[in-house]
């Protein structure tokens, strides 16, 4: 039965925040979206009500995305970790399952280090931080400060131009990629902030020589019973880093989705939450 998916929102160090809630159950999974033009319901919309039947499911857009508050701050992991935080504390203190992709994925981990008592499980999916450094990393920084990126979705918020971006970094399977998704985000990249909490974060985050806070470095304090989630073909966060990932944590499982790229709860939500629900249910006890 499918489950109804409700809003409330919330303040997080007076940040306005709308987390997207469904389900109930004595253990609750938080799951953080990415980044770009992403927010709760877009990454995750198919998957909360899989997880929802056995869980309370939390889904918070991101301050910068969504319905959530815009800043006129810094929009940096530690920003971010800090509004995991309000939001964990707000739907029962935890500990919870964390669940985060890509940017979210980053949160989740550094999450877990900075406050380990919030987290029993963390479930990081194509996650932000896995190496010290990100592909193409020089090239990357110096992009991070052009005015290629200043305007990249003004100038790009083309049906065309977002379609072939899906289907070559996002979803490998091209019927997943249906007119709807393409013009909503269409819609999404038009808005005058389009990006700008991304474009924040990455300046934040990405130096020129690696990154501000370098979480590979510390996977060994991880002490979470760890899901790493990840698309086989992502481009963006290769899979070797992933597979090197699994090897620092010490308690961690590697979930590889064949044939997906970066977004793969979106591409394969069942398959997606199947995995999850079998992991949960052999390590929550």
């Amino acid at each position: 039965m499918a489950k109804t998916i409700q809003t409330k929102f919330i303040s997080v160090d007076g940040v306005k925040v709308a987390c997207h809630h469904a389900g109930s159950g004595k253990d609750t999974i938080v799951l953080l979206h990415g980044a770009g033009v992403d927010s709760a319901m877009l990454s995750w919309g198919e998957v909360i009500p899989l997880l929802a039947e056995g869980y309370q499911v939390v889904a918070p857009d991101l301050p910068g995305y969504g319905a959530s508050s815009r800043t006129s701050g810094e929009y940096s992991l530690p920003f971010y970790t800090e509004i995991a935080k309000g939001v964990i504390e707000a739907f029962g203190g935890g500990p919870v399952t964390l669940c985060g992709l890509s940017l979210g994925g980053g949160i989740t981990l550094n999450t877990a280090l900075s406050y380990p008592e919030l987290a029993k499980i963390l479930i990081p999916v194509d996650a932000w931080g896995l190496a010290s450094k990100l592909p193409w990393h020089r090239l990357t920084y110096w992009y991070t400060r052009s005015k290629i990126n200043d305007n990249i979705y003004k100038w790009t918020a083309l049906p065309w131009m977002v379609r072939w971006s899906l289907e070559y970094n996002l979803i490998s399977d091209r019927s997943k990629v249906t007119d709807e998704m393409v013009n909503e985000i269409v819609e999404l990249m038009k808005a005058p902030d389009a990006g700008k909490a991304f474009m924040s974060f990455q300046r934040a985050e990405i130096t020129s020589t690696g990154l501000t806070r370098d979480l590979s470095a510390r996977f060994g304090e991880i002490r979470q019973p760890t899901l790493l989630v990840h698309g086989s073909d992502d481009a963006a966060v290769p899979l070797k880093d992933a597979v090197a990932a699994s090897q620092q944590i010490p308690d961690c499982e590697l979930y590889v989705m064949e044939g997906c790229k970066h977004w793969p709860q979106k591409e394969r939500p069942e398959e997606f939450a199947g995995a999850v629900r079998s992991y949960l249910e052999r390590r929550l006890k």
